[in-house]
């Protein structure tokens, strides 16, 4: 038999996956819950420890312990895949905002990315990404794609609120069949944790992305930030 603590994990992991205890409400005090079990406080400490690990529960100084809310897993660092499709498959509405479609002059530091001349014209499109009735429908991405107009010359002609990008390229024989990502935590730019609706001081995911046609030329150059505590991120790798 498990030990105490194990036991007492796990019947309040089921409480909290039934909905007996939903998302972001609070749990009895640890008297309580060993009062109510008839084991020792420390027993209850080290369950509660152990959801709290497990990100189950959060633990507010002066206000108790909660039920978190799950973060969300992001496959986009394992497979080549747009977010439209990946919510798709996950059966999640995604709602999109577009906040800029543009074209402007590659400068230095996407001109190399891009493989272009700085003077060169790409594409920029910034969006903001939430899914329905998830983190009270608060934005889970913040996004900024380049395109070398040269290689999508209509794409600031259509509306990315709808049209997935990913889906905009296949049309046109310029799918991403190799992506080179990196990941780093970074604290965000002022205005875009305004746009994600957290403070500067709240940690991102910051993802680059580099995107090759089956030609190997580069047609994408992506920015993403994911707020740290809203994400989680699915790496698979293969032997």
């Amino acid at each position: 038999m498990p030990p105490q603590y194990i036991q007492i994990a796990e019947q309040l992991r089921h409480q909290i996956i039934s909905g007996e205890y939903p998302i972001g409400s609070k749990i009895p005090t640890e008297n309580k819950l060993a009062q109510s079990l008839k084991v020792s406080r420390p027993t209850v400490r080290h369950a509660l420890d152990l959801l709290t690990a497990e990100e189950r529960l959060v633990r507010v100084k002066g206000s108790g312990t909660f039920v978190a809310q799950p973060k969300l897993i992001h496959e986009s660092t394992s497979f080549v895949t747009g977010y439209r499709e990946e919510s798709r498959k996950k059966n999640r509405i995604l709602h999109t905002k577009v906040i800029c479609l543009q074209a402007e002059k590659a400068g230095e530091r996407i001109g190399a990315a891009l493989n272009l001349n700085a003077n060169e014209i790409v594409t920029r499109l910034t969006r903001i990404r939430h899914l329905e009735n998830m983190y009270d429908n608060a934005p889970v991405v913040y996004t900024t794609v380049y395109v070398p107009q040269k290689l999508f010359p209509e794409m600031i002609q259509l509306d990315f609120t709808d049209i997935s990008f990913y889906d905009a390229l296949d049309s046109r024989k310029l799918s991403v069949l190799h992506a080179s990502r990196k990941l780093e935590i970074i604290m965000p730019p002022v205005e875009i944790a305004a746009s994600l609706g957290i403070t500067t001081f709240e940690p991102t995911a910051y993802i680059t992305s580099l995107g090759y046609t089956k030609d190997k030329l580069v047609i994408e150059y992506t920015e993403s930030y994911y707020p740290a505590s809203r994400s989680s991120f699915q790496i698979e790798i293969n032997r």
